[in-house]
This record gives C-alpha cells, structure tokens and sequence, in this order.
C-alpha cells in the first residue's frame, strides 16, 4: 500500500496559537466590556431611555459584523484599482464637510454628516483610504522609496492635503492619529528616515501656529502643563478621571455603582469610558484592558512579519498601527500623560464611525491573514491539457 504523505496540502486553517485568533478574541473582549461598561456610562445622556445608547452600540456592533464579512471576501489585489477613487471620495468628503448646510458641528469640530439621528464622520474613513494609498503607492515605487521625491515629496503632499483638510474642522485628535499611522508607514516602506525626522521638527511649526491661535486648543494645552492647578477649568475632565481611578482602587466600585459618570464625568460614554472601567472594575481590569490591547498589537505583529509581498505588509501594517496608536493616545488622555485630544478608545467606547472603522481594519487584516494561507495555485482545479 502506498504510504500517504504527511504533507497538507490545505493551509487555509486557522489553529489555536495563529496571530489571526488571537486579534479575534481580543477585539470580541474589548467590545464586550464596552458594552457592559457603556450601560452605566451613558446612564445621564437620557433617563428616560437608559437603554439608548446600548441599542445605537448594538446596531453599529451589527453594521461592522456585516461590513467585516463583505471584507473578508473581496480580492485586496483587485481593490488596488480603486485606490485613486478612494482616495479622491476622501478629498471630497472631507471638503464637502467643510460646507455649512452639509456638514455639522458636533463638539467643536465641523466633521460630521448628519443623517436623521445618525452621524458619519468622514476624517474616520480617510484614516482607511491613507492606509491604502499609502500600501498601494510605495509597493508601485519599491525601487525608489528612499529618494525625496518620489519617495518622500508625493505622499507627504497626499497626506499633507488629508491632514490639512482635518485640521481646518478642528478635530486635531483624528489629525494627530493619522500623522503619527502615515509617519510610521513611510518609516517602513523605506522612506529616507533623514527626511522624515526633519519634516517632523518642521512639522511642529505650524501646528504650534495653529494652537496658539486657537484658544481652547491652547488652553488645553496649558492646563495639561498645570494639571492641578485647572482642574476646576481646562484640566476638569482629566482631573475627574483621575479621581474616577482613585475611588475604584483596585477591586472597583462594582459594575453599574460608579457615580462619576453621573455628575462629574463628561463624555464618560466616548473619550472617557476607560476611567469608568477603573472605577467600577479597579486596576486589575484596567490592567487587563491594557494587556488585551498589547496582546492585539503583539498578534498583529506576528502576522505582517509573514506577508508576501510590500503592498499587503503596508496595508495589514496600516490597519493595525490605526488601531493600536489610537488605543495608545486614549490612554494616555485618560490617565492625564497626555493633552486632552476627544479620541475614543477602540471597540470600548461609544461610537458608530469609529467602531465601523476600527472593525474594518480588522477585517483586513484578517482578510490577509486568509489570502497569505490560501496556496497561489489549487490543485484540485489545474486543468492538463494534452500537449
């Protein structure tokens, strides 16, 4: 009897330890703590209807499932037809926004299209179209990715006129994540490192400019230099989340017995929702949310490391530093080691646009991860023809 080979011919299964299941299990904990911290959280939004902002959570967990299967399918090679398109939509949503009658004002920032009672955030989904123009670009100029024009002047000025139309709505936080994602992917798709540290410095130029001519910007700014002394001004919010954190100690107040978010604690729902997991669950849960997000990162890491080619290496690379320096300046925020930048924390916080987003880097990422265990050639289906 012949011996049967050992060898599998089918590498498209997903085993215990892969980097894919990992990124699975700790984005469904993540969204599954937001959900159970969010009921107390979003308590005073409505008393009338505690349940408002669980339900609004529920569908946007429901329109990112569904938007995450369409992902999974598509062919990221055949996408790169319509980067440039995608690219374009985002110039012109993020102009459009800009318009009053169309765009809407939420919080400061003009970056909002309103629809009924739902909002869309365009700056969230140019995060996603850098991110592949970005893969898409540097994996056509391979050969001249160190040099200052090709390598340097053009993509800089692709982001440049992104992060430019950002900043005019005032959303500086989203301005913030998407220069630090794009700076790190030029970093490695071999951008002269010469350049880009000097576009840094120069960087800090305007964007000095601009807070100073922005008083609550810079005010903020201040109050994080001076913590205690404006915690009844600029620094109240952070000053409320420390507070938030002392009072939960280390084994909390109990799920749904905070009160920070009752009367002291604004946006204890968006930006702030991780200081309402210290309080009502203690430091070994804030801990573990910590541990959880460095576990996605780490799997992360473990998966780009295989990529077949620049093109999906940038893009699975995108997605996941999207996810992992958002995470990163929230939590920074929140614990007041950072400026207050209105970020909320991935898949924790309230949150249609950015949850939609968030979850569609997952989705590609794990896109990649099928597309890198699927064989280039099926067997089953080659057809010989007789020569």
């Amino acid at each position: 009897m012949a011996k049967r080979s050992s060898k599998n011919t089918h590498t498209g299964h997903f085993g215990v330890l892969d980097p894919a299941v990992a990124i699975v299990v700790c984005v469904f904990a993540l969204a599954m703590l937001g959900v159970s911290v969010l009921f107390s959280a979003s308590l005073p939004i409505d008393a009338d209807n505690p349940y408002l902002i669980i339900e609004k959570q529920a569908m946007w967990m429901g329109v990112t499932f569904v938007a995450g299967l369409i992902v999974l399918k598509l062919n990221l090679e055949w996408i790169r037809k319509l980067v440039w398109i995608g690219y374009g939509l985002c110039v012109l949503g993020l102009i459009l926004v800009l318009i009053p009658g169309i765009g809407s004002v939420i919080n400061g920032s003009r970056s909002w299209f309103r629809f009924g009672p739902f909002g869309f955030q365009v700056a969230e989904f140019a995060k996603i179209g850098l991110v592949f123009f970005l893969a898409h670009y540097f994996s056509l100029i391979r050969k001249d990715s160190g040099t200052f024009w090709k390598g340097f002047m053009v993509p800089s000025m692709a982001i440049g006129l992104v992060v430019g139309l950002i900043m005019m709505q005032t959303d500086l936080g989203t301005a913030l994540i998407i220069s630090i994602v794009c700076f790190c992917m030029l970093y490695l798709a071999g951008a002269n490192v010469f350049y880009l540290c000097g576009s840094a410095l120069l960087a800090l130029i305007p964007v000095g400019y601009l807070i100073s001519r922005d008083a609550e910007r810079l005010s903020r700014l201040t109050a994080f230099l001076d913590m205690e002394g404006n915690k009844s001004g600029d620094a109240y919010q952070v000053w409320q989340a420390i507070l938030a954190f002392g009072a939960g100690g280390v084994g909390g107040v109990g799920s749904g017995n905070g009160r920070q978010q009752l009367r002291s604690l604004p946006e204890a729902h968006t930006d702030f929702i991780f200081a309402i997991v210290g309080e009502e669950l203690g430091l070994f849960a804030t801990m573990a949310v910590v541990l959880v997000f460095m576990g996605l990162f780490l799997a992360g890491v473990s998966h780009v490391r295989k990529a077949p080619n620049s093109y999906q290496f940038l893009l699975a690379s995108g997605c996941l530093l999207t996810i992992s320096i958002q995470a990163l300046v929230n939590l920074g925020v929140v614990t007041g080691s950072l400026p207050t930048t209105g970020l909320p924390l991935p898949f924790i916080s309230y949150g249609g646009s950015n949850f939609l987003v968030m979850g569609l880097c997952v989705a590609i990422i794990l896109n990649t991860s099928i597309a890198w265990k699927t064989p280039a050639l099926n067997d089953t289906n080659r057809k010989l023809k007789e020569i």
